[in-house]
C-alpha cells in the first residue's frame, strides 16, 4: 500500500512541510527507471528518489546522496533554481504534484506498472521522464482529477460493493476487508469502513510480509516486522525492506525454478531414452538378420525386395526387407554395417541413462540446499548454479541434436533458424560441414579436436545423419555435400537456413538415424 492514495495523502502532507519554499537544484538520473530530484532549504539538501520501474515504483527521501561521477545524466536544467510553491496529492489518485515558480508543475505518477514523471508549464506538457510510455504524452493535468461519490446513498445503490465505491483502497486493503466484512450487512460494512477511515487520520504503518509479499499496510496484520507513525520514515524503511527481502525471495525463486525446470527436462530425457533402449532390445537384431541372410545366400535371388526365411535362433520364420538394387551378399553386408551402428547406439544410450540418473540426484540435492537457504549469505554459493544452468540451456547440447561417434562430437540442426545458429555461431572454420544435396534438411557439423583428417567412416556416419534429417530421408541412397565450415558463408538477404558453399565434395550414403 506504499502507493495507495490513503498513504500517499499523508506522505504528500509530510513532504510539503519539508519542501515548501525550498529550491530545486538538480534533476538527474544514473540508474535505469530511477530519477533524483535535489532540493535546497535553509542550506540543507533533500533528495527525492523516484524509483519508477514497471515492477516496482516508490518515492523515498534522502538527506544526502553520493552522486556517481560517470553514467549520470542531468535533466531539465530550465527548472533549476525554481522554488516549491505547493506540494499535494491529486484527489483520489496515485499521483503527487509539485508546484514550482513560473507556473511549472511536476507530476509524479505512480500507476501500477506505468509509473512516470511529467513536467507541465502553464498546464501544457513540456517534458516526460519515460518516453516509452507513449500514452503519457497525451495526458493533461485535468486527467489526473478523479471525482468520486463516497456517500452512503451510493454505497447502498451499489449494494455494499466497497470495491466499486472505494476504488482508491487498492488490492491489499480489499483483501483485508474481504477477510472480515465480506458477509456483513450493508450497514455493517459501511460502519466498519467509516471507522477504518477515521483511524486513517492518525494511522500506523506496518511493514512485513502480507500474503507472502513485502508490504507496507495501513491495517493491522500478524507477524509485521516494523511499525511507524511517520509516513516518510515508513516509506524509507519499506524501500530497504522490499529491496532486501524481495531481492532475496526473487533470487531464490529464480534458482529453484531453473533447477526444477532442468530436473523435469532431465527426467523427460531419461524416460524417453529408457524407452528407446527397450525398443532396441526388443527389436530384431541387425546382426541376427545378417547371419540369417549369409546362411541362405545360395537360395536368394537378385532384385527381390523381401524374403521369408527361417530364423534358426527362434525356430520361427522371419520376413527380411532387402534392397532391390543390391545383391544378397551386399544386403547382408549392409545389415552387418547397421549392426555395428546399433551396438554403438546401445552403448551410448546406456551411458546417457547413467549420466541422467546422476544429474537428477545432483539437481535434487541442489534444490534441497537452495530451499533451506534463509539469507543472501547462504544463497550466495548457489548463485553459480543458476549461471551454470543458464549456460547449459544455451550450450550446443541443448540447442542441437548431439551424437558422439567414436569420441567425435557431431551436431545436427533442428530447423532453419537453428541451422543458421549452428553453422554461423557454433561451427569453427576447420570443422566439417554436411548437408543433403538439393533439398531442405538439417545442417550437420563434425567438431574437430585437432587439424588431423577424420577417418572416412566417421564422415560417412555424419553424412547418414544429414541424409536422414532431410526431405530425402525415405530414399535408398542420398547425395550429401561435404566440406569445411570455412567454405560455407551466408550473404545478406538469404532466407533462414540457406547458405552458399564455395567448395564441396559429394558422398552417396544411405539415411540412418541412431539415438542421440
Amino acid at each position: 500500500m506504499h502507493n495507495n492514495y490513503l498513504f500517499l495523502k499523508h506522505l504528500a502532507a509530510e513532504l510539503k512541510v519539508k519542501l515548501l519554499g525550498s529550491e530545486l537544484i538538480s534533476c538527474f538520473s544514473q540508474e535505469k527507471d530511477e530519477l533524483m530530484l535535489g532540493f535546497s532549504t535553509n542550506g540543507a539538501e533533500i533528495f527525492l528518489k523516484c524509483t519508477l520501474k514497471p515492477d516496482f515504483s516508490c518515492i523515498t527521501v534522502q538527506n544526502e546522496f553520493a552522486r556517481a561521477r560517470k553514467n549520470t545524466v542531468n535533466l531539465w536544467s530550465e527548472i533549476y533554481g525554481l522554488k516549491v510553491t505547493d506540494l499535494c496529492i491529486f484527489e483520489n489518485e496515485r499521483a503527487l504534484k509539485i508546484y514550482l515558480e513560473n507556473d511549472y508543475l511536476l507530476i509524479i505518477k505512480l500507476f501500477g506498472n506505468r509509473p512516470n514523471l511529467l513536467i507541465y508549464k502553464n498546464n501544457e506538457q513540456i517534458a516526460i521522464f519515460n518516453n516509452s510510455l507513449l500514452s503519457d504524452k497525451l495526458l493533461t493535468v485535468s486527467d489526473f482529477e478523479k471525482i468520486a461519490d463516497f456517500s452512503f446513498e451510493n454505497f447502498q445503490k451499489l449494494e455494499g460493493n466497497y470495491r466499486k465505491v472505494f476504488f482508491t483502497f487498492g488490492k491489499n486493503l480489499f483483501n483485508y476487508l474481504d477477510a472480515i466484512i465480506k458477509d456483513y450487512s450493508i450497514q455493517q460494512k459501511w460502519d466498519f469502513i467509516q471507522d477504518f477511515l477515521q483511524k486513517q487520520e492518525n494511522p500506523k504503518y506496518q511493514i512485513g510480509f502480507y500474503k507472502d509479499i513485502p508490504s507496507l499496510c495501513l491495517f493491522p496484520f500478524e507477524n509485521y516486522k516494523f511499525e511507524f507513525t511517520n509516513a516518510i520514515e515508513a516509506v524509507n524503511a519499506f524501500y530497504l525492506f522490499y529491496q532486501k527481502e524481495f531481492s532475496f525471495s526473487n533470487q531464490k525463486h529464480m534458482l529453484l525454478s531453473a533447477l526444477e525446470k532442468e530436473k523435469q527436462k532431465t527426467e523427460n530425457y531419461l524416460q524417453n531414452t529408457q524407452s528407446k533402449l527397450e525398443n532396441l532390445k526388443s527389436g530384431q537384431s541387425k546382426e541376427i538378420i545378417a547371419n540369417i541372410l549369409m546362411a541362405n545366400l545360395h537360395d536368394l535371388e537378385d532384385g527381390i525386395s523381401e524374403v521369408e526365411l527361417l530364423n534358426f535362433y527362434t525356430d520361427q520364420n522371419i520376413t527380411i526387407k532387402l534392397k532391390k538394387d543390391l545383391s544378397p551378399q551386399k544386403n547382408a553386408e549392409n545389415y552387418y554395417r547397421k549392426s555395428k551402428n546399433e551396438q554403438i547406439e546401445v552403448e551410448a544410450i546406456k551411458k546417457n541413462i547413467a549420466t541422467a540418473f546422476n544429474k537428477i540426484i545432483e539437481i535434487e540435492s541442489q534444490i534441497e540446499s537452495v530451499s533451506a537457504a534463509e539469507n543472501f549469505k547462504e544463497l550466495k554459493s548457489f548463485v553459480k548454479i543458476q549461471k551454470k544452468v543458464s549456460e547449459e540451456m544455451e550450450s550446443p547440447k541443448s540447442l542441437f541434436r548431439e551424437y558422439v561417434f567414436e569420441g567425435t562430437l557431431i551436431l545436427v540442426g533442428k530447423n532453419s533458424k537453428n541451422n543458421d545458429t549452428l553453422t554461423l555461431k557454433h561451427a569453427q572454420k576447420e570443422d566439417y560441414w554436411l548437408h543433403a544435396r538439393d533439398c531442405a534438411g538439417s545442417h550437420v557439423v563434425i567438431k574437430r579436436k585437432n587439424k588431423e583428417n577424420l577417418p572416412n567412416h566417421i564422415i560417412e556416419f555424419a553424412a547418414s545423419l544429414a541424409a536422414y534429417y532431410s526431405k530425402r530421408k525415405n530414399e535408398g541412397v542420398v547425395p550429401v555435400i561435404f566440406t569445411q565450415k570455412k567454405f560455407v558463408r551466408k550473404t545478406k538477404g538469404l532466407p533462414d537456413g540457406q547458405v552458399i558453399v564455395d567448395k564441396e565434395s559429394t558422398i552417396m550414403i544411405e539415411p540412418f538415424k541412431p539415438e542421440a
